[in-house]
């Protein structure tokens, strides 16, 4: 086996472990006694307080691995793209933090919209080279 394909199966096998903890988790977490205690429910309070820039991270990951522009329109590696992403999540934090404003379910929308779009042009999976 390369080195390429051990690596690659190892990276998959921690993300499948990952991913059914968090399943289980989140099911012990929806059979208990304890209301609002699972992650959707403690991403939007933190999202409604200084975090508010969840909705963009989110949206991010969602028009990386799902959409994506073939074209590299702005020619961007991706590790400037995460980089660029990180800056601006450290920004909206320090923002969250400092700023007292309302957070709306309209100001979520608009940050989810840009996190794809951001996902879409800047960070795809699908330049072509």
């Amino acid at each position: 086996m390369e080195q390429y394909e051990m690596h690659y199966e190892l990276v998959k096998t921690i993300m499948i472990v990952f991913a059914v903890i968090y399943f289980l988790l989140e099911v012990i977490l929806n059979l208990n006694d304890i209301d609002n205690d699972t992650s959707n429910v403690i991403l939007l309070q933190w999202s409604k307080k200084q975090l508010f820039i969840i909705p963009f991270v989110l949206g991010a990951i969602g028009g990386h691995l799902f959409l994506g522009a073939k074209t590299n329109y702005f020619n961007m590696g991706s590790s400037s793209a995460v980089i660029i992403l990180f800056v601006i999540g450290l920004v909206a934090v320090i923002i969250g933090v400092k700023a007292k404003f309302e957070r709306t379910k309209t100001l979520f929308s608009i940050l989810l919209i840009l996190g794809v779009a951001y996902g879409h042009f800047f960070w795809s999976m699908n330049f072509q080279n």
